[in-house]
This record gives C-alpha cells, sequence and structure tokens, in this order.
C-alpha cells in the first residue's frame, strides 16, 4: 500500500467514524430538537399536527435558492458535529461520576455516602452480600468506582504492589490479544458514557417536549448499565492480568524467575522501582 492510499483509507476510517460517533447521533436529536419545537406541550402527541406543520415548512424550503439549501444542509451537519462533541465532553462527567470522583459542590455528599457503604460492608456477615457491595472495603460513594477501587487494594494486599504506579510496565509485557481484551472493554465504558450522555440531553429536551423526559431516562438508564457490565469486565481483567503477567514483570525486571506466583516481597520490589523511590 502506497503513502497516498493508506492517508486516503486513513481519511476514510476517520470520516466514517466521526459520521457514526458525532453526526448521525447529533441528527437524531436535532430531528427530535425539531419535534418539540414544533408541536411543544400543548400539542405533544397530536401527529397530525406536527405533519400539517411539516408540510409548511418544506414548501418554504421549495422556494428557497439552491445555494441557500446547500448552506443550510451544511449547517445541519455542522450543527449535528458540535451536538455531538457536547454530548463527548458530558460523557466524560458522567465516567467521573460513576467512578466517584465528583466535583468540589458533591464532595460532602460523596463522603455521607461512602460512609453508608462502609458501615453496611463492614456489618455486613453474609460474604455474598458483602462481595455485591464491593470486593473490598469501599472507598467511593459509587458501585463502579469501588469495583475499580478494589482491584487496587486486592492487589496491594495480596502483593503490596501500587497498581497505579506499575500498571505501564505491565501493559508493555502484555500479550496483544491481553491488552485487546482490556481496550475492548474500556471501549465499551466510553460508549455506555456516551449513551447515558445523550440520554442527559434527551432528559433536558423534555422541559420543551415532554416525551422527550421518557426516553432520556430510558437511554441514561441502558447507558448506566451497560457502563456497570464494562466496569465489572474491565475490573476483572486488570486483577487477572495482575495475577497472570505479574510474575513474568517480575522475571523482566530481575526480581524472579517468573515461574511462580508474585510475593509481597517482589510487589514491593516492583513497587519501589515503578515509583523511583519516591
Amino acid at each position: 500500500m502506497t503513502m497516498q492510499e493508506f492517508l486516503s483509507e486513513l481519511g476514510r476510517r476517520l470520516a466514517e467514524k466521526w459520521f457514526s460517533l458525532l453526526v448521525l447521533p447529533g441528527l437524531l436529536f436535532l430531528a427530535s430538537v425539531t419535534v418539540a419545537a414544533v408541536v411543544g406541550q400543548e400539542h405533544w402527541n397530536d401527529w397530525s399536527y406536527l405533519i400539517r406543520r411539516s408540510r409548511d415548512y418544506a414548501a418554504d424550503l421549495d422556494r428557497q435558492p439552491a445555494v441557500t439549501l446547500v448552506l443550510a444542509a451544511v449547517g445541519v451537519l455542522l450543527a449535528s458535529a458540535v451536538v455531538g462533541l457536547a454530548a463527548g465532553a458530558l460523557a466524560g462527567v458522567a465516567q467521573r461520576l460513576w467512578l466517584g470522583d465528583w466535583p468540589r459542590p458533591l464532595r460532602p455528599l460523596a463522603a455521607r455516602l461512602t460512609d453508608r457503604l462502609q458501615e453496611r460492608w463492614r456489618n455486613c456477615e453474609d460474604p455474598v452480600a458483602q462481595n455485591r457491595i464491593s470486593l473490598a472495603e469501599p472507598d467511593r460513594p459509587t458501585w463502579m468506582g469501588n469495583s475499580i477501587g478494589a482491584v487496587r487494594i486486592r492487589v496491594e494486599i495480596a502483593y503490596a504492589l501500587h497498581l497505579a504506579e506499575t500498571w505501564p510496565h505491565l501493559w508493555l509485557i502484555m500479550p496483544e490479544t491481553s491488552r485487546n481484551e482490556v481496550e475492548q472493554v474500556r471501549s465499551e465504558f466510553n460508549d455506555a458514557a456516551r449513551l447515558g450522555a445523550w440520554g442527559l440531553l434527551y432528559f433536558a429536551l423534555g422541559a420543551v417536549w415532554w416525551p422527550s423526559f421518557l426516553i432520556g431516562l430510558v437511554t441514561a438508564f441502558s447507558g448506566w448499565r451497560r457502563g456497570r457490565t464494562a466496569i465489572d469486565g474491565f475490573s476483572k481483567l486488570t486483577e487477572a492480568a495482575v495475577d497472570i503477567y505479574g510474575p513474568r514483570l517480575a522475571r523482566v525486571l530481575g526480581f524472579g524467575s517468573g515461574g511462580v506466583p508474585l510475593d509481597p516481597k517482589t510487589g514491593l520490589l516492583i513497587s519501589l522501582l515503578a515509583r523511583k523511590h519516591a
């Protein structure tokens, strides 16, 4: 493949991704905004009214010059992309909220919720019920945040390994198939957060057209459920990666043979190397 063919293929794939992630969902949302603006709360279920008004608008468009129609179409595509970018930014906010990284105004509430979860976890006598709360003592106000936090705590208890500092080293020695699996569930979490963000936008549109409330609730809930599933898979894969490839990392760094499981002494040496004794 020549460089020109490579760049052409790359441009095509980027255009497809840009259209599927930004433009297409944005067009659907703009269509909903248009319906909401036309029918409002008063005619929310009057489809004959919507059809009649749509025919009037279509007749007005037919009388416009071709240049105006082309510019309008370009404007709609750009507006769709802008809405898609806004949903992407909102998805980042949703991820932080799901993972328990709440902004300063919400931190007192986060602290109270975390305290309640810790109390429930400590007083729970049924191990199965306790694990449903968290696999380790909760330190975040949300289940997703505690699912990730439990991996860090369990790895540190078992191997004295500080996961945040050593994960990049572990990632470099993992086979491509294993990295692809981790990246896949991470991508699923991103998609779930984006779906939840679209749900919030539709929910806000309900102020103009109340059926959009229902669309937003269903969409946001679906995104949240998918997010839980993705985080559960991501947490399990991360912990499994430490168990399986931790001994190999110890061998590569010169701290073990690679043929036996990690022990706390070796894990601490790896952590110290990763942190550069900081």
